[in-house]
């Protein structure tokens, strides 16, 4: 059996791991901050680290060292952690732990797989998928772990929760049947809206714009899947920013709105980082992933 390693990376954070590269990838701007996770795959196993990667210098640190694998990042600006999936045993628990890598915690566990963790604006709730059953569900709790409870109403399966910058709304991803679509709902609980009407091709991966005024989100599936963006409150059909014959998925805005990261095939097949302005021009590739490795999950810091 070869070794299928999934590996938390950061991009541009800290000086602390200077030395460990000898080839800087010079054309990637200092500005670029980005956690994300990286699989690998070979004979002796499996195996999960989290990584620390300066993209001007070039550098990498790593963060962990377990028998686990940790996917999933995201960082929580209110306590400045970050938070991720660690699977292990056949359980989906999600973790945090802080910037340098320490103070690993165990911050969600119970009935079903937990996913996808997002922390609130305001540091003090925390949305995640729990899967059980075969069904999805969106779940809000206080950041200690109290007080969670379904947010979307209905039968059908709910995924990937995304806080708005102002905390009052999160876009989910799925539907009761048929194509799954970007809705809004109230993290305090209610019916879930459609952002959009009509959509023929499946929504998901959504991430706000820093002014709230905008979600990015993968359109469509496989080779067919694109980087779109679209106005939640101004209605009208979606823009598609990316136009290729390979996957392109998990977009997400920079800090300052000007830049999108996500993951594509292009040009070889193999899942890398890249990053292109808002508006989809200046695409380029931040990261290049060996033979059976993937990068996923960006997130910037």
């Amino acid at each position: 059996m070869g070794r299928a390693a999934a590996t938390l990376w950061v991009i541009g954070l800290t000086a602390a791991a200077a030395g460990c590269l000898a080839e800087p990838p010079g054309h990637l701007p200092s500005s670029i901050r980005v956690l994300y996770s990286k699989a690998a795959r070979d004979s002796l196993g499996e195996r999960v680290d989290v990584w620390f990667l300066l993209a001007r210098e070039g550098n990498e640190l790593r963060l962990t060292d377990e028998d686990a694998r940790e996917v999933e990042p995201s960082f929580a600006a209110g306590p400045r952690r970050v938070f991720y999936v660690r699977e292990e045993d056949g359980r989906s628990e999600i973790w945090s732990m802080d910037l340098g890598g320490g103070d690993e915690r165990l911050e969600l566990a119970g009935n079903g797989s937990l996913r996808e963790p997002d922390v609130s604006p305001d540091g003090t709730r925390i949305a995640y998928t729990r899967i059980s059953g075969g069904r999805s569900t969106v779940l809000v709790a206080m950041l200690d772990g109290s007080a969670g409870r379904e947010v979307t109403t209905g039968s059908g399966s709910w995924s990937q929760p995304r806080w708005s910058p102002d905390g009052r709304r999160l876009v989910v991803v799925g539907g009761q049947g048929g194509t799954s679509r970007l809705h809004l709902v109230d993290p305090d609980g209610g019916e879930a809206r459609p952002v959009t009407a009509g959509a023929a091709a499946a929504q998901a991966d959504p991430e706000w714009s820093p002014d709230g005024t905008r979600v990015v989100f993968r359109q469509g599936e496989g080779a067919g899947a694109e980087i779109a963006v679209l106005t939640v409150d101004g209605g009208g059909p979606a823009t598609v920013l990316t136009d290729n014959d390979v996957e392109d998925r998990a977009p997400a805005f920079s800090p300052s709105g000007e830049r999108i990261v996500f993951v594509s095939r292009r040009p070889d097949g193999r899942p890398n980082l890249w990053v292109m302005d808002a508006d989809g021009s200046d695409a380029r590739s931040l990261t290049t992933v060996e033979e059976g490795e993937e990068a996923a999950d960006p997130d910037w810091l």
